[in-house]
């Protein structure tokens, strides 16, 4: 059975899959003309990315009481090998833009609502990029901890 580290590192993983998918039928929506479908959709993606946001702040606090850790390494019992330096690769653009994009992404969310159509659409033209490489690559980072190991291993530790 999966520790609740592994339950919790899969339902963050989820949620952003699921915002990716959201996001994709987002931008379909508006390229064919579809603004309700397009807000209801991104209303979606926003719904799942809060969600995301709360299993995260989760998987913390569990990482922090249950395991006394801050974060789970990718493969500590090597050294830098290719797939660790692809990761970290990934990894830190990553983080540093989920960080950057929210606001903007709050933002956009403020101005549709608004009705301010035009300064919505110049702003989302590179907000949605970075938010959609964000939820692709925060998948691709869960898939690194969960078939390199580094997740089931730290969960066996704790026991």
């Amino acid at each position: 059975m999966a520790s609740t580290t592994e339950l919790l590192s899969r339902s963050v993983a989820g949620m952003n899959a699921l915002a990716t998918v959201f996001l994709l039928i987002g931008f379909a929506k508006i390229k064919a003309g579809d603004r309700a479908g397009h807000g209801k959709a991104m209303g979606a993606a926003v719904v799942t990315s809060a969600l995301f946001l709360a299993l995260y702040l989760a998987s913390k606090v569990h990482l922090w009481v249950a395991l006394h850790k801050t974060n789970i390494l990718y493969r500590p019992e090597v050294g830098l090998t290719w797939d660790k330096l692809l990761y970290y690769v990934i990894l830190f653009p990553h983080i540093l833009l989920a960080i950057a994009v929210t606001p903007f992404v709050l933002r956009a969310v403020w101005l549709a609502k608004q009705g301010r159509l035009e300064e919505h659409k110049r702003l989302t033209r590179w907000v949605f990029p970075v938010w959609l490489y964000v939820s692709v690559t925060g998948v691709i980072v869960w898939a690194f901890m969960e078939f390199s190991g580094s997740l089931a291993a730290a969960a066996q530790a704790a026991k």
